[in-house]
């Protein structure tokens, strides 16, 4: 693929645009790569050697997508999503949280209840979280709601049914997840399972800020580790999905350490959409 000259992003990085099978809207900047220079990604190892298995646009990283305003209405209807399907939040009658707010910023103060949050998934991956489908909207969802997530949903390669042009959201042909992790919530190493997973896996990025890494399937020294900001969206497909496992540090890990600081500690909402695999899975 041959790309336009470089450009620059609103962290002042160089970087290549995005690949033309995502729709970038013209007010968003290009994305970055695993292989851009940019304070947010750190490499470990040497996997940027010509026998890296990461292809530049397997990974794609746009780290201010969404402005305060926009993470607020999302982190909203992800509450109001996740609350509903949270039977221990109901049965305490969504006791609030006694914690005191002070010097909290405005998106950790809109969890202030006592969630019920499961120790550990089925398949022992993810620890200390909620998490729902997203398949219908709050009723009456406001029209600043609506066009905060078209314009995350614009983001997406090309689905299936494009030429319907169908506008419900979520879209036709896609499958959206809330994940709500606690502050002492991890996502532990793993990779995709090919049946049940699509092309690819778009994620969004809201509340306190966490460690995603990445390593090299069988050689776990060779890898990146990629600051995902509150309002940063990513995409991976391909490479990065298959050959590379991912994970969702702890902040107790010494990778939640970044440039001599650690992260501050926060509850953790990730939107995760992908499109609907081309067969079903194997029960």
């Amino acid at each position: 693929m041959r790309y336009p000259p470089i450009s620059r992003s609103v962290l002042g990085l160089t970087h290549r645009p995005i690949f033309r099978s995502v729709h970038t809207p013209s007010t968003i900047s290009p994305p970055l790569s695993l292989h851009s220079p940019s304070t947010l990604i750190r490499s470990h190892g040497n996997p940027s050697s010509e026998h890296s298995l990461a292809k530049p646009n397997d990974f794609l990283f746009w780290p201010n997508f969404f402005t305060i305003e926009e993470c607020k209405t999302l982190v909203g209807m992800a509450l109001w999503k996740l609350d509903r399907a949270d039977s221990s939040l109901r049965r305490r009658r969504g006791k609030q949280t006694s914690k005191s707010n002070e010097g909290v910023d405005e998106l950790q103060k809109l969890f202030d209840r006592e969630y019920g949050f499961e120790e550990g998934h089925y398949d022992s991956v993810i620890h200390h979280y909620r998490e729902t489908l997203l398949s219908t909207l709050p009723p009456n969802p406001s029209p600043h709601l609506m066009t905060t997530l078209s314009k995350l949903y614009r983001l997406l390669p090309h689905l299936p049914n494009s030429e319907s042009k169908s506008k419900s959201i979520p879209p036709e042909g896609t499958i959206t997840h809330l994940l709500h992790l606690s502050p002492k919530g991890e996502i532990l190493p793993h990779v995709d399972n090919l049946e049940a997973s699509g092309k690819y896996i778009c994620g969004v990025s809201l509340g306190g800020e966490r460690i995603l890494r990445l390593r090299t399937k069988g050689k776990k020294e060779d890898g990146w580790d990629v600051r995902l900001n509150s309002g940063s969206v990513y995409l991976q497909r391909d490479s990065i999905r298959y050959d590379y496992e991912h994970s969702i540090l702890p902040y107790s890990s010494e990778g939640s350490v970044w440039n001599g600081e650690k992260l501050n500690q926060g509850h953790r909402i990730s939107i995760m959409i992908r499109d609907t695999p081309t067969k079903p899975a194997q029960l």
